[in-house]
């Protein structure tokens, strides 16, 4: 703290008698401490009574380095202070207008006090500051309790009131004497002398409270926190009443200055200034300077606490109130430099600021002079956007000094022995930099002295050593987000400033620096340093970029391009990256600037310019890349790292695309003639990588031309500046590329057995080109019709069936499609329906792409038709397969209910459109022997053609029937014959299982006349009858519990009222089985023959009505019968007991479907070729039929009769005793009528005997 002489008015201390007595006794306790009577606001007494609260340095606390915060309402630059200094006003017209003003607890005379008294004012302006510096030193605020804050409160507000009082006396009351010296009243002499007393005296009161850069730091940060500010603490007090009183200086000054330029006054400043710092100058621009120092050495103790990393988010200014003496400074410097021809502040702040960046202030301690300097000047700056007001004004330029930034630039650059400056250091430095360059007017000399630094080391990575890779120059994943990078960089998007390095930084400060000439239409700036950027690469100087230097190298020219002439930078671009050898050059680099290339059109799209000289540069190395992927043996590595670089192409184009909201800049020319060379060659997940960008590019095309159609209709002329014939041709020409490079391929590979989805995508937007861009009459390229496109992919059977699915899913929903249609192909319902069909067949297993296509084809009016008509009725629960089932059998009743042949071969035509040809669809699978399910499906769906449309499926006039192929691929291969292959299990797996749909399906057809139906039953029983076994179980009407295929084939006979046309046709197959497997011949038996028996006895078993057994008796009694005689097996005999049991007690129960007289003569026939050759045994089986149906054996005795005397006559040996002994046997079984015979036959033999 200074000191100053007072001992001469050491008599004035306890024993001083005032002017007059003091408006309120003084209230001192034994502590000297004061205790006011009154509130602790400050007041001025005014002739009215009433008070005003007078201006000071009023605290908001700590100042943030985030947002804007406006000065206390009742600080001296919001009251106005500054505005009524500048404008020399009455600092405070409302306060000390009475004749009488009260000071330091006395009242003195408001005209003549301040000169009469000078000296005592200022004596007690110091005893108040000294208690108050005392109470400061004793404790903080929430150690000594409010009492000492009040009175801390009270003591600087008597000094301020004071200096308030010497402003105003000044302004308001003081007048230098005209007259001479010798005329003078005494008066007037201390008048005359008071200026120079005031300026010694003020230069006491500085002496007295010293530098602000004394103030301990300590002090300060009490005095400024939340608490201290709050509580109004002593050196909360103390700290701003010294900022009063510096600023009251100036006040002071200036006021006698301005008004009073010629009067002789002096001031011994030197002790506040460093000696390399006085000159001569006037009092005020020393005392200006030296505040200017002090504010410094203050924002020093903050800085050399911090590192320079965390300096940006650090303020100079310890509290609002400095700032806000910073701001008055700032308006008061220039308001001089303006009127009075002195120092601005920037000029004041630089001659200050260059002696600390040459270390020439001794008495200045500063770790960092430069780094310094920067965080200074970036904190400083926008104080120029606060008015005399303290308002925030937001002003888009403020008064810059560059000639600041560029000797911090050139000191910052300055590496001597070092080959580059520490790059943390250099961040920090040019993000202050940025900073200023928004508040500032472009100066494109700053940047060419950074340029200078860095086109020297594009090969650097940048990095900070010891930290993480954050900030490392990389090239970015994409083009899109490489050009995403510059544009945010350039719009200085502040989110991520602290993940860049310092040559990104530097970019944006290049964008900021050229952005705003540019946007306004003045290129001069860019035009006069373009030169200082292009004259630094050569051939040399490229050939020897690194893969980073070439990415900041491209980096450097996209920021170019977006911030000035894109053309000029373009071209300059493509003609440097033209002295690289190409061919020499490492896929790193190549996929650098191929990326660096798409990036450059994504700028040409954001600033609308055409991109054709790109588009063909890009396009000529495609092709060649190309054209080197798809040779054949190529080697692994190189493959994939060719595949990158087209992968690349592809995304970017994409991207380009998705980007552009015309696609009217030459986008077409990328769709080079290159994808016709490496579709073919690509690999799944690569195609799906081609095809998501045709997908993209077909959307999009799409959309725009109707778009330009709508506008064209409704007669509009532009759209958004552009002719809509040009964007018409710009369209047609992405249409052509098209169908030249990409059609081909789509059409070719969908053939294919495994397409990717995506296929049927790309098929479909080719379609809707198609339609919504019909060919001109004159087009003679690739492109074809609607009609043909829609031909090819839908009904064409050569589409993969997966895709044909998709592809319908596409179209069938879209109506102009559906109207389109209508007009060119009228009968296009049979094609959609014939695809959808084979869809079905050939996708198997749950398929949702599947399920929508059988949603969609059943709101064909066709197929709701024909459903409708037949009482089909299809639940939205139902597979494809099941409506597939339920079609057929629609389709096959509509055909049985036609009547003329007319209308049936019309009819027929239809459905075979609708089926196809099946055995193609199934081809693959027969062929693989799977999968199992397609199989089944396969099986399954033909099966149930052949059962319900088997009429329609054989014509036997026609000899290209389908049905004959089908029996001969699905049921009857050719491998099945071959005794020394066998099917593979799959295979005969699903003919079990489906056989008997296709018998089904024979059975209505003219199996007793058509030799291929003969052939083709005798064949499946041949092959599978005994192939199969037959499985036991009960049975329940519509569910059969039996795996034979013949028994599912008759199940219809089982149930309870069987059809006439199913029952004859069983006894049909009976009569084929009993032919081919239960027929004896030679007396030995057939092979097999118990599973044959089985097989009767299991379809007897599950008949439910006797009257069907009853049908069956006449075809294989008599075969039974012999069995019954001449088989000695038992299991065999308990066999044909059983089908006897069966077969009798049906005829007995429906003797009106078999009657006794179509039995009696098969068992007559029966006894008369066994008779003569089995003699007795002849009456054994029917002994057991007498025991099932005695009525029809007894009908028989007269036969029997005759048959045994024929044989006794023939052998004319009298009574064959055996003979009689059986037929007696018998007629003992046959009741009363045997019984009766038996009575004859003994009477004609005792006849006989006698």
């Amino acid at each position: 703290m200074g000191s100053y002489d007072d001992n001469s008015y050491d008599q004035l201390e306890g024993s001083m008698t005032p002017p007059l007595s003091p408006c309120e006794p003084m209230l001192i306790d034994d502590d000297h401490r004061y205790h006011p009577s009154t509130s602790t606001d400050y007041i001025m007494e005014r002739d009215s009574g009433s008070s005003l609260l007078l201006t000071s340095f009023k605290c908001h606390g700590e100042v943030t380095t985030e947002g804007t915060l406006s000065p206390h309402r009742n600080s001296y630059i919001s009251s106005g202070v500054l505005h009524r200094l500048l404008n020399d006003e009455d600092p405070s017209s409302q306060l000390f207008r009475g004749r009488l003003s009260e000071l330091f607890g006395y009242r003195f005379l408001t005209e003549s006090s301040a000169v009469e008294s000078t000296q005592k004012l200022f004596y007690m302006a110091r005893q108040q500051l000294s208690q108050l510096e005392r109470l400061t030193e004793e404790g903080s605020s929430w150690v000594t309790g409010g009492s000492v804050n009040a009175e801390a409160l009270h003591l600087r507000q008597q000094v301020t009131d004071f200096l308030q009082f010497i402003k105003v006396f000044l302004h308001r009351y003081y007048n230098p004497p005209t007259i001479p010296d010798s005329n003078r009243h005494p008066y007037c002499h201390q008048v005359s002398q008071f200026p120079q007393s005031l300026l010694q005296e003020l230069q006491g009161l500085l002496f007295h409270v010293g530098q602000l850069g004394g103030v301990q730091d300590s002090t300060i940060s009490t005095a400024v926190s939340r608490q201290a500010v709050k509580s109004s603490s002593p050196a909360h007090n103390f700290f701003h009443v010294v900022l009063d009183i510096h600023w009251s200086a100036v006040e002071v000054l200036y006021v006698l200055q301005t008004k009073w330029p010629a009067l002789p006054v002096q001031m011994d400043l030197s002790s506040f200034l460093p000696s390399e710092d006085t000159g001569d100058r006037d009092l005020l621009t020393q005392l200006l300077t030296a505040l200017l120092w002090d504010l410094l050495s203050l924002a020093t103790q903050t800085f050399n606490k911090v590192t320079l990393q965390e300096s940006p988010r650090v303020s100079p200014f310890p509290c609002t109130c400095v700032r806000e003496l910073w701001i008055m400074l700032i308006h008061l410097l220039d308001h001089r430099s303006q009127h009075m021809q002195s120092d601005s502040f920037w000029c004041s702040l630089y001659n200050i600021l260059c002696l600390i960046l040459q270390g020439s202030a001794s008495d200045f301690c500063c770790k960092d002079p430069a780094g310094f300097c920067w965080w200074l000047l970036s904190h400083v700056a926008p104080l120029y956007q606060y008015d005399q007001y303290g308002q925030y004004t937001d002003k888009q330029q403020v008064k810059s000094n560059w000639l600041l930034v560029q000797d911090l630039i050139k000191n910052t650059l300055a590496t001597k022995d070092q080959t580059r400056v520490d790059e943390s250091r250099l961040r920090c430095q040019l993000k202050f930099c940025l900073s200023l360059s928004h508040l500032w007017e472009p100066n494109t000399q700053a940047v060419v002295m950074v340029w200078d630094y860095y086109h020297k080391r594009l090969n650097d990575l940048f990095q900070v050593p010891g930290l993480t890779l954050q900030g490392l120059a990389s090239v970015s994943k994409t083009a899109l987000l490489w050009y995403e990078k510059c544009k945010d960089r350039c719009n200085d998007h502040t989110q991520s400033r602290d993940q860049e390095n310092s040559y990104q930084l530097f970019l944006r400060l290049l964008a900021v620096q050229l952005r705003h000439p540019v946007a306004s239409g003045e290129l001069q700036g860019w035009k006069q340093i373009k030169g200082r950027f292009y004259s630094k690469f050569h051939q040399r100087r490229m050939q020897e970029l690194t893969a980073i230097g070439l990415s900041n190298f491209i980096t450097l020219f996209l920021t170019l391009a977006l911030v000035a002439d894109v053309t000029d930078v373009a071209g300059k671009m493509l003609d440097l990256l033209d002295l690289l050898n190409h061919g020499l050059m490492d896929f790193q680099r190549r996929t650098i600037i191929w990326k660096g290339v798409f990036a450059l059109m994504q700028v040409h799209e954001y600033r609308q310019v055409d991109m054709a000289h790109l588009a063909d540069r890009m396009a000529k190395s495609f092709n060649r890349t190309c054209s080197e992927f798809s040779q054949k043996g190529l080697d692994p590595s190189l493959r994939h790292q060719l595949w990158a670089l087209l992968s690349i192409y592809v995304e970017s184009t994409q991207d380009l695309c998705e980007n552009s909201p015309l696609l009217h800049l030459s986008q077409a020319r990328l769709l080079a003639p290159g994808f016709s060379q490496l579709l073919p060659v690509c690999r799944e997940n690569e195609l799906c990588t081609v095809f998501n960008f045709i997908q993209t590019l077909l959307a999009k095309h799409r959309s725009l031309y109707k778009r330009a159609l709508r506008q064209l209709e409704e007669g509009a002329q532009q759209l958004q500046s552009t002719n809509i014939s040009v964007l018409q041709q710009q369209y047609r020409d992405i249409a052509d590329a098209l169908w030249t490079h990409i059609f081909p391929f789509v059409k070719k590979h969908s053939m294919t057995l495994t397409p990717p989805p995506t296929l049927a995508d790309m098929a479909a937007g080719l379609t809707f080109l198609a339609l919504d861009m019909p060919s001109p009459p004159d087009f003679t390229k690739q492109q074809q019709t609607f009609s043909n496109i829609f031909q090819y992919f839908g009904p064409e059977d050569s589409v993969c069936a997966s895709i044909c699915c998709r592809y319908l899913c596409h179209l069938i929903p879209n109506q102009s499609v559906m109207d389109q249609l209508s007009a060119e192909r009228p009968a296009y319902q049979f094609g959609i329906v014939h695809a959808w069909f084979r869809c079905v067949m050939q996708t198997y297993g749950h398929d949702d792409q599947m399920q929508e296509l059988t949603r969609l084809v059943l709101r064909l009016p066709e197929m709701e038709i024909m459903l409708h008509s037949q009482h089909v009725t299809v639940e939205p629960s139902d597979s494809p397969e099941t409506v597939a089932v339920k079609f057929i059998k629609a389709v096959g009743r509509h055909f049985n209910s036609l009547q003329s042949l007319q209308e049936k071969t019309e009819f027929r035509d239809q459905v075979l459109v609708y089926f196809g040809n099946v055995l193609r669809y199934m081809g693959p699978y027969l062929k693989n022997s799977g999968p199992a399910e397609a199989l089944r499906v396969g099986y399954h769906l033909v099966g149930c053609m052949v059962k319900h449309c088997t009429r329609i499926l054989y014509v036997q006039s026609n000899p290209r029937s389908l049905l004959p192929s089908v029996i001969d691929r699905l049921v009857l291969p050719r491998a099945i014959y071959n005794p020394e292959k066998t099917l593979h299990p799959v295979v005969m797996g699903v003919i079990r299982d489906h056989l008997h749909l296709f018998i089904q399906g024979l059975s209505k057809l003219s199996y007793r006349r058509d030799p291929f139906v003969q052939k083709a039953l005798r064949d499946v029983l041949q092959q599978y009858f005994h192939r199969f076994s037959v499985k036991s179980g009960a049975f329940s009407a519509g569910q059969p519990q039996a795996n034979h295929p013949l028994l599912l084939a008759l199940s219809e006979t089982m149930s309870t009222s069987p059809s006439t046309d199913a029952s004859q046709f069983r006894v049909h197959l009976l009569e084929v089985i009993r032919d081919m497997y239960m027929t004896l011949r030679s007396g030995s038996l057939p092979n097999r023959i118990t599973e044959t028996f089985s097989f009767n006895l299991e379809l007897f078993r599950r008949t439910q009505t006797p009257g069907q057994i009853a049908r069956d008796t006449p075809v294989l009694l008599a075969t039974v019968l012999e069995y019954q005689l001449l088989c000695d097996m038992p299991a065999v005999r308990k066999q044909v007991s059983e089908m006897l049991q069966f077969m009798m007690e049906s005829c007995q129960q429906c003797p009106e479907v078999t009657p006794r007289n179509v039995l009696l003569p098969i068992l007559r026939d029966f006894l008369a070729r066994h008779l003569r050759l089995h003699q007795s045994r002849t009456f054994r089986p029917f002994e057991t039929l007498a025991l099932l149906y005695k009525d029809l054996i007894s009908d028989l005795i007269p036969v029997f009769t005759n048959a045994v005397q024929e044989v006794e006559q023939k052998r004319g040996v009298g009574a064959d005793t055996q003979l009689r002994q059986a037929y007696t046997s018998l007629l003992n079984q046959l009741g009363q009528k045997g019984q009766e015979q038996l009575n004859v036959l003994n009477s004609e033999g005792q006849d006989e005997v006698v």
